[in-house]
């Protein structure tokens, strides 16, 4: 019954104001109830008084209604604090653990997974007001009303009034004993629950390719034997309940019992009269009612408890990054991005990238080429500072990564990535994520670039178009266009593209090459692509193997060396003319037909 637990009681800033007025309307309900049964008592035990006079009458029964009302009123004003504490304590909990997930950089999001992130705001939210709402107002009103009752009791009974006390002084420690059970539960029903989350996800993104294959029998049973493990645990905590609610009511119920004979005794003995008899037998079911609803609120807050493991997880996370504003400058005094012998690796896998260096000089175009899995797409996260190298140093126009924040970095360094995220709303909501304060003029300008400002012109609703859910309205070849003219409007200094052709058709692609070769006679230009023959313009390229620069140059440069560039811009042309020939003779075919 005792469920203290530290994150929960660190999580609460902000909700004790509630709290305290749920205890207060609860104490004020007390109170009500102990004056009303004081009353009903003397009243029914004076009835055949020969003292008792109407007026006398009419005095108690205005007493009890105006005591009920009271009860009343404090009822109903404790379930408007509850009401407003649940509130309270949704927004700030999401908004806690939400501004976690926002603090962290694309690498740790990698790390948590949106499943976590989605379970730890949702769920476990969820589960967690109960505690603040109901549970941990009720701990404090269960430690002090078991004392006001003990004290109006005794003056009537002491020896009920002990009784009844030990009794209390057992129940919190008998339920306590459960939360070893709940302990060793909680990490299963949570980890059932991300995994019937995550696998539900996962199937709602893939409908179109589960069905594409046919493949909806195997999902729908591997997703009801998770339902089913889910089932499982809940039972789990099910029976660890019941079993909780058997014995305190049990306990509950004996004592009272208890407390009506020695009454009795007390009363057939001539120790307390008639009224003190039904004082003893209303407040003595009373006494109990504050377990009897900690009990309850307890069910309810065991989710709660297993619950913030998943929160303080998220919590937990380490959003800190090196940071010396005093930094030394480059001693190359480089003007552009300079790689300075940089490793990195990824948690628990190899090293992604060993003792790099390479530079961007401003004003050029550079290019990254090699194998899948060589350290391309880590190189420029690493520029973009998503995460911080394992061991070298960035500079970036003589100033060392480490001595700009994440936010001041980029704001002279874009990124357009492989597959670029538009988000619900409008083209215009879209384009202003870079600049807020962007015009529309300015906006259509950055649509020319990329050559879909006709398009959303041709619109009845302009930059206003709704792009759907995640840019589902959108061709693949206009969220990307979109993504580079959202990118355009930072007036970035620098632009880096992650192979940001590689998801569009040939005309988009196309379209998309001659506006980055556009961008090449203004802008300073970092280029990742597959398609060799796009970046054979290029200032310097650099080829990395297995993490390494292995070769770097011009085109015409690393083609008279020979080595893996060569190789593999002859494999891809040759891939082409391949290509190119069976497409031909695929139309010939057809023309003979």
């Amino acid at each position: 019954m005792l469920l203290i637990n530290k994150t929960l009681i660190k999580l609460a800033k902000g909700l004790w104001g509630w709290v305290i007025a749920i205890v207060a309307f609860r104490f004020a309900s007390l109170l009500a109830i102990t004056a009303f049964a004081g009353q009903i008592s003397d009243f029914l035990g004076s009835i055949y008084s020969p003292d008792l006079t109407v007026s006398k009458a009419w005095a108690a029964i205005g007493h009890a209604l105006l005591t009920s009302a009271l009860m009343f009123a404090s009822e109903l004003l404790r379930g408007e604090m509850e009401y407003r504490c649940t509130a309270k304590a949704r927004v700030l909990l999401r908004d806690k653990i939400f501004s976690k997930v926002v603090e962290l950089d694309a690498g740790r999001i990698e790390k948590l997974g949106p499943v976590s992130a989605i379970t730890a705001s949702v769920d476990a939210v969820e589960s967690m007001q109960v505690y603040y709402s109901q549970y941990l107002p009720g701990l404090i009103y269960c430690l002090f009303s078991p004392f006001y009752l003990f004290w109006r009791l005794q003056r009537v009974s002491f020896p009920v009034a002990v009784f009844m006390g030990i009794t209390a002084l057992l129940l919190l420690p008998l339920n306590n004993l459960f939360r070893k059970a709940i302990d060793s539960k909680k990490k299963g029903y949570w980890g059932s629950m991300e995994g019937l989350t995550a696998y539900y996800l996962e199937s709602l993104q893939g409908l179109s390719t589960i069905k594409l294959f046919s493949r909806e029998e195997d999902r729908t049973r591997v997703l009801r034997e998770k339902a089913f493990d889910l089932n499982h645990w809940i039972m789990e905590f099910m029976s660890i309940n019941f079993t909780s609610f058997i014995m305190t009511e049990g306990l509950i119920n004996a004592a009272i019992a208890g407390g009506v004979l020695i009454g009795a005794h007390q009363l057939m003995t001539g120790r307390i009269g008639f009224d003190a008899a039904l004082l003893l037998l209303m407040l003595g079911y009373s006494f109990f009612n504050a377990f009897r609803e900690l009990l309850s609120a307890t069910h309810s807050a065991l989710t709660g408890v297993a619950a913030v493991d998943k929160v303080e997880k998220v919590l937990a996370i380490d959003t800190s990054r090196p940071y010396d504003k005093n930094a030394p400058k480059d001693p190359e005094r480089f003007s552009g991005i300079r790689l300075d012998h940089v490793s990195h690796s990824y948690e628990g896998r190899d090293t992604t990238l060993t003792d790099v260096s390479l530079r961007a000089e401003r004003g050029k175009t550079t290019a990254l080429v090699g194998l899948s899995g060589c350290g391309k797409s880590t190189s420029a996260a690493l520029m973009m500072k998503f995460f911080d190298p394992a061991s070298g140093k960035l500079y970036i126009d003589g100033d060392d990564y480490i001595s700009l924040t994440p936010e001041e970095l980029r704001k002279r360094i874009i990124m357009v990535p492989q597959s670029v995220s538009i988000f619900s709303g409008s083209i215009r909501d879209n384009l202003l994520m870079a600049d807020p304060e962007a015009t529309d003029a300015e906006m259509l300008e950055a649509l020319d670039e990329v050559s879909l400002g006709d398009w959303v012109r041709s619109q009845p609703e302009g930059l206003d178009t709704d792009t759907g859910d995640s840019g589902a309205r959108l061709s693949g070849g206009q969220r990307q266009k979109i993504g580079i003219a959202r990118a355009l409007l930072r007036k970035a200094e620098y632009i880096i593209f992650d192979e940001a052709t590689s998801s569009v058709d040939e005309e988009s692609e196309q379209e998309i090459w001659a506006c980055i070769g556009r961008l090449a006679m203004s802008r300073t230009l970092i280029i990742i692509s597959h398609r060799l023959s796009t970046i054979r313009n290029a200032d310097r390229i650099y080829v990395l193997e297995a993490g390494r620069v292995s070769q770097s140059g011009s085109h015409k440069e690393l083609m008279e060396a020979g080595g893996l560039y060569r190789q593999l811009v002859e494999e891809q042309a040759r891939l082409e003319e391949s290509a190119i020939s069976y497409t031909g003779s695929r139309s010939a075919d057809r023309g003979q037909k």
